[in-house]
């Protein structure tokens, strides 16, 4: 009958077991076979190759790599060259399999387990019967292998995010699916490569969209399967981005790694002399890296880098929970990092991920770390630091220090920036005595454990001065505090003080102090001579009186500056509206500079409460335009603040979430440093940003010549009480 797959348990997954530890659950689901079919605009899916052979791989590995009780469902299609799967028909993977095989697994599922599903097959593309909830018409699939019949169903997107919905809110279970098909793209020209989509549809109609009719009731009434999709928005904030992956609402109760962007195809190929699919062999060579730590962010990145090195039409993408431990649930802290993009072992020379577009200056140097690292102060971790000799628009070549292994650096690899070693970005710093404090004050101890920290930490860019206009001063008060002032002798709005008798006190000074400086370099980052520029419309527009985040209405009216700034009154909306007038798609990212001198994400935005986005950015397609809403706030008590918001925009793929910068926090408590009035997080708010007057800094500009391929743009903007 149908929805008895094939089905195994590893000797943990006893019933003793169940009530001691969580269980881990997998379905993993494999189609090479298809049977005979034809959509209505002439195109077929083709059978496949590699598809059971992903799904065997993967099994050996949640085999050798899971630890508690372990319970996989397989469903499996094997194209043996006859008329049908080799395998018995209760474990193809139909229509009614596969929904079997997911109630199954919600029914067993208890809160505090772990749910892995991972599908190899072909991906498609239905007319949707839910026009308001899906504004591009479709609905996204997984192709069963018995779609051929007319009257077999594809398991849609809104079926699959009812099941996660139930999986993650009703049962509290920790959820990660991975899916190595693609819904668009086309066919691929070449020996032994083979595309996860429909392929040869008539010239001129849609070559992967299936008008074919069929029943169109999923696994749920539609209410519900409406009311899990909407959960499952609200929880991420309803963003889906049309050129990355559309597959599932962008939430963060799940995990989500697809094969590529929506616009791209996901292929298998023949390495090894066995057919497979890419997405499927990165993931697993990734999960290949020691340690037991993982991220899925840190994974990613391994898995992004492994597949542009060969295939670089297909970008990875993910979404949700990136800060999770790979096969667990457990919430771990991420670095912002770039990543090792090439590696020129005879040169020893590293490409990083980072380049002009993020004001990254030749000299800056990076600790380069072994694949998989999260806690980068296991120094044990770090192959060595490569110093940026050259400059691109995206992207540098570093070269790696002496005494290093160059072959030890791996494609994917992390890293961090250690030092900004460029004069250009060195600020002046002096170390101030005062006359007004009581003697007992050892002011010359104290300062003097500065300038220590200062010469002994050779960073480089900070640099002590006397008799000269510094950028920094350090002083300390009545209260024995270490304070950071600026040129004028004021401190420095919510920097905080230091106890000079806390452990360490003078390195956390030059830490503030370095972070003052990164903080500032990025907030100067202006446009090179860029084509891009002129071809791309950044502007602020106020929305249509009509307009509200539940009724999205299009038009606008430009905001024109007064003066140095841009006027808000409290709670207005507007939308930073971009027009890319070019032949190419555009990544965009915005960034807003706080008061408490973190940089955060407002595009794309991240999940409520979490610092990085799940997207590096967000793409404006060619000849098209894109509107991102933000909403103003002003906190009780203030008559007025200061934003300022800044715009990259890049026609590569690149990573701009190591722009990003936590606030500077006490060293004690480990809690803000800030004012108490200021605005708190929620959807699309803007911190209060530095008063300019406490930011004249000198012009920072990173070197640049005619035709870079990126672009900046600042917005200061003034939101006031009338």
């Amino acid at each position: 009958m149908n929805g008895q797959p094939d089905h195994e348990t590893n000797d943990a997954g006893t019933s003793s077991a169940r009530d001691t530890s969580p269980t881990f659950w997998a379905l993993l689901i494999g189609v090479d076979f298809y049977f005979p079919n034809q959509l209505d605009e002439g195109g077929t899916y083709l059978s496949l190759s590699g598809c059971v052979s992903d799904v065997e791989r993967i099994r050996d590995v949640l085999r050798a790599r899971i630890t508690m009780p372990l319970d996989i469902t397989t469903l499996l299609a094997p194209n043996v060259g006859g008329d049908a799967p080799g395998e018995e028909p209760s474990t193809w993977p139909t229509y009614d399999n596969m929904k079997a095989a997911l109630d199954g697994l919600l029914a067993r599922t208890q809160p505090g387990d772990h749910v892995y599903i991972h599908y190899s097959g072909h991906g498609g593309r239905v007319p949707t019967n839910f026009t308001r909830l899906k504004p591009g018409g479709v609905d996204e699939t997984l192709v069963p292998t018995d779609i051929g019949k007319s009257s077999t169903r594809y398991l849609r997107d809104l079926d699959i995010a009812y099941y996660l919905d139930a999986l993650t809110a009703k049962k509290q279970a920790t959820v990660t699916i991975v899916l190595d098909s693609c819904h668009s793209g086309g066919a691929t020209r070449g020996d032994n490569v083979a595309p996860r989509c429909a392929t040869y549809a008539r010239r001129g109609a849609e070559p992967t969209l299936d008008t074919t009719k069929r029943p169109t009731d999923g696994v749920a009434p539609d209410d519900e399967l409406i009311a899990a999709w909407k959960r499952l928005e609200a929880t991420g904030r309803g963003v889906r981005d049309a050129t990355a992956t559309t597959w599932l609402p962008e939430a963060k109760d799940y995990v989500l790694l697809a094969a590529c962007r929506d616009v791209e195809t996901a292929i298998e190929v023949w390495e090894g002399g066995r057919p497979e699919g890419v997405l499927t062999t990165a993931f697993i060579e990734a999960l290949k890296e020691p340690g037991d730590d993982q991220t899925w962010k840190t994974l990613y990145e391994r898995v992004l880098a492994l597949v542009h090195s060969k295939y670089p039409s297909q970008t990875p993408q993910l979404l949700g929970q990136g800060e999770r431990q790979v096969f667990g649930s457990k919430l771990r802290p991420v670095v912002s990092t770039v990543r090792v993009n090439d590696v020129d072992v005879a040169k020893r020379k590293v490409k990083l991920g980072a380049g002009q577009v993020t004001g990254t200056p030749t000299g800056a140097k990076f600790g380069i770390y072994t694949p998989g690292t999260t806690d980068f102060t296991q120094l044990d971790r770090r192959v060595g630091v490569a110093t940026v000799d050259k400059m691109m628009a995206v992207e540098s070549w570093a070269s790696l220090e002496e005494g290093a292994a160059i072959a030890s650096v791996k494609l994917g690899a992390p890293a961090v920036l250690e030092d900004v070693g460029s004069v250009e970005l060195r600020r002046a710093v002096n170390l101030f005595h005062r006359d007004d404090l009581p003697p007992d004050i050892d002011q010359e101890r104290a300062l003097g454990a500065v300038r220590a920290e200062i010469k002994n930490s050779k960073r480089g860019f900070l640099e002590l001065v006397a008799g000269a206009t510094p950028d920094y001063q350090v002083a300390l008060n009545k209260d024995r505090h270490y304070e950071i002032w600026g040129p004028s002798g004021k401190p420095i709005p919510n920097v905080g003080t230091v106890a000079i008798d806390v452990p360490g006190s003078a390195r956390v000074v030059v830490d503030r102090l370095v972070h003052l400086l990164r903080y500032q370099t990025i907030q100067k980052v202006a446009s090179p001579l860029s084509g891009l520029k002129d071809t791309l419309r950044i502007e602020l527009l106020a929305p249509p009186p009509e307009w509200s985040m539940d009724k999205p209405a299009l038009g606008g009216t430009v905001i024109e500056p007064s003066g140095d700034a841009y006027v808000m009154k409290p709670d207005d909306w507007v939308f930073i509206h971009v027009v890319n007038e070019s032949s190419s798609p555009v990544n965009v990212a915005v960034i807003a500079l706080g008061d408490d001198w973190g940089i955060r994400a407002l595009e794309p935005p991240p999940p409520e409460g979490r610092m990085f986005p799940t997207r590096r950015y967000s793409t404006v397609d060619a000849k098209a335009e894109s509107r991102f809403a933000l909403q103003f706030f002003l906190s009780e008590g203030r008559a007025s603040s200061t934003d300022v918001i800044k715009i990259f925009a890049t026609v590569e793929d690149t990573d701009f979430l190591w722009l990003l910068h936590t606030p500077i926090k006490d060293p004690v408590t480990r809690s803000l440093v800030t004012r108490k009035e200021a605005a708190h997080d929620a959807l699309f708010r803007l911190r209060e940003a530095l008063d300019a007057k406490e930011n004249d800094l000198r012009e920072v500009r990173p070197r640049s010549a005619p035709g870079e391929d990126w672009t900046a743009r600042q917005f200061r903007i003034v939101t006031q009480r009338t």
